[in-house]
């Protein structure tokens, strides 16, 4: 009887969570405006660091915009991975996609990030050039109130 309990279980964990194949992966949650955890690597939920980008942070002006526009980008879609990289924290690096669509860039392009400091990618630069000129999200806020994600960590250190 255990091991039929222990069996169903396992059945209903993989089904709920199964590797991702041909149809993606799919989000779990949304931790910031540059990062989720999605379903499934292995059976198990992981955590994604959008590559290339680096939203507000907790606390910081437009935190809270930039989480809710990356939930609606990837809430209810199938997620494609782009990249295998891990930085030091264990999150995989990667661009994630839907429908061949770079969510990473419509962060940028929306406002809702900016390109990460130590990013050479010329696209997003650009990206964010543009979203600076048209004053979309983080950029229609005041410039007291823009501070790069970098250097606010910098002068508000987790305790």
């Amino acid at each position: 009887m255990k091991r039929l309990l222990a069996f169903s279980l396992l059945l209903l964990f993989s089904v709920a969570c199964s590797p991702a194949d041909q149809q993606g992966y799919r989000l779990v949650y949304v931790q910031d405006g540059d990062s989720a955890v999605l379903c499934c690597e292995k059976g198990k939920k992981f955590t994604v660091r959008l590559l290339d980008i680096d939203a507000p942070e907790k606390n910081q002006p437009y935190a809270e915009q930039s989480k809710a526009m990356l939930k609606q980008f990837l809430e209810d879609e199938q997620l494609y991975l782009v990249g295998s990289q891990y930085d030091r924290y264990g999150r995989r690096l990667a661009v994630i996609e839907v429908n061949g669509v770079s969510i990473n860039d419509k962060m940028v392009e929306r406002g809702a990030a900016w390109v990460w400091k130590y990013s050479k990618s010329r696209r997003m630069k650009a990206l964010q050039e543009e979203a600076k000129e048209a004053r979309e999200g983080l950029w229609a806020l005041p410039e007291s109130q823009r501070q790069n994600p970098w250097e606010w960590r910098q002068s508000h250190p987790r305790k």
